[in-house]
């Protein structure tokens, strides 16, 4: 009687996990849609760190490295290039790409 249990016990919690974890992975973070440089753009939240070709390296807590090791931490509006460049919400607007 305790290896069927156990037995059922066991499938049970794995069957309960593989749910939750179905769950979770449906359940995404929702795009954004920003206007950029007149062209709608879909935004997502990053799920993993991401290093530029010229080493500047982007992470998901919200911190820039550059090229030459020195750590940013980005505040709301901060963007970074396919290219690697931080800019600040002002410098955006400057390049035309809005408020």
């Amino acid at each position: 009687m305790i290896a069927k249990t156990s037995k059922l016990t066991r499938m049970a919690l794995s069957a309960a996990a593989v749910l939750c974890l179905g769950a979770t992975a449906m359940a995404g973070p929702d795009p954004m849609y920003i206007m950029l440089n007149g062209k709608m753009m879909k935004v997502t939240p990053m799920t993993r760190d991401v290093t530029m070709k010229n080493g500047c390296k982007v992470c998901c807590v919200g911190t820039y490295t550059d090229a030459k090791g020195k750590t940013v931490y980005l505040k709301s509006g901060d963007m970074v290039s396919t290219e690697g460049m931080l800019m600040k919400p002002y410098a955006r607007s400057l390049h035309g790409g809005g408020q």
